[in-house]
């Protein structure tokens, strides 16, 4: 099993991503950002199939709906009506406008995906603890009480069960039922957020400053990951500087070099990366 990367090494590449795909309107970056994004994503460990089915659909839903609200473009590919809450009238702009979007929007769900796969949350939580102690704490309490509680759910289901407690049948009287296991399950969760706060007031939260333990330094892996993270916050940079410049209205307009340049140094460091996470050791 891999171990979990430094919020440095993958938070660089899932920033240069994020912003490349919002700052470029190139076809060209557009596309180098979603085929990094999801090589991050196959490389990743743990389920993939949530992140990966929720940036197909939310990237094919853009691409549909875009072509009936948008009103813009020159060559008509469907002559339909157009009234004042639809335009079913379809120009190759707009749909190749609306595919764009799509996979703008499915890149970043893509990287976003892999840097929570990879992350060592731990050390996350940490580094957000000294910008936001509170809501770090609160994320942290959280992420650790809900599968708490879905043991605790376990449990007593099959305590019930074992007593003779049926949670089957029609639907109204299964949930009659099932509501019957809330109280034990709110009890459990009162007790279980005292036992947490009688622990932290022992190790003495909120007596004084807060201390934290010392950063481990960076792998080489992760080094080399945070080298390649540099070069897409670079590559963010240049296409915010207008690099990544592309015309869609009225009529599509040409890739220039500077965009082409950076949607290879971006597929580059994109395959680089992947196979950086893919290694063990």
């Amino acid at each position: 099993m891999r171990p979990p990367l430094a919020p440095l090494s993958i938070g660089l590449i899932a920033v240069g991503v994020t912003t490349t795909a919002f700052a470029a309107d190139d076809p060209f970056v557009i596309a180098a950002c979603l085929l990094t994004s999801a090589l991050l994503l196959a490389r990743s460990p743990g389920p993939r199939r949530l992140f990966a089915t929720i940036a197909v659909a939310t990237g094919l839903a853009v691409a549909i709906l875009n072509p009936f609200v948008s009103t813009q473009g020159d060559l008509i590919l469907i002559d339909g009506p157009t009234s004042v809450f639809l335009d079913l009238q379809v120009t190759l702009e707009e749909l190749l406008y609306g595919l764009a979007a799509g996979a703008r929007l499915a890149a970043v769900t893509l990287v976003t995906g892999a840097f929570l796969a990879l992350v060592d949350r731990d050390r996350l939580a940490a580094r957000a603890a000294l910008v936001a102690p509170r809501s770090a704490l609160t994320v942290a309490l959280a992420a650790r009480l809900v599968p708490a509680l879905r043991r605790d759910a376990v449990t007593l289901h099959e305590a019930a069960r074992l007593r003779g407690w049926r949670t089957g049948g029609v639907r109204r009287e299964a949930l009659r039922r099932w509501g019957g296991l809330l109280e034990p399950m709110c009890a459990a969760a009162l007790e279980r957020g005292g036992e947490h706060a009688e622990a932290m007031a022992a190790r003495g939260y909120g007596a004084g400053r807060a201390t934290a333990l010392p950063e481990r330094a960076l792998t080489r892996r992760e080094q080399a990951l945070a080298a390649a993270g540099a070069g897409t916050v670079a590559t963010a940079v240049w296409m915010l500087f207008g690099a990544g410049n592309f015309r869609w209205y009225p009529t599509l307009g040409s890739s220039g070099a500077p965009a082409l340049a950076g949607a290879a140094m971006l597929t580059l460091l994109g395959i680089a990366a992947a196979i950086l996470v893919g290694v063990r050791r």
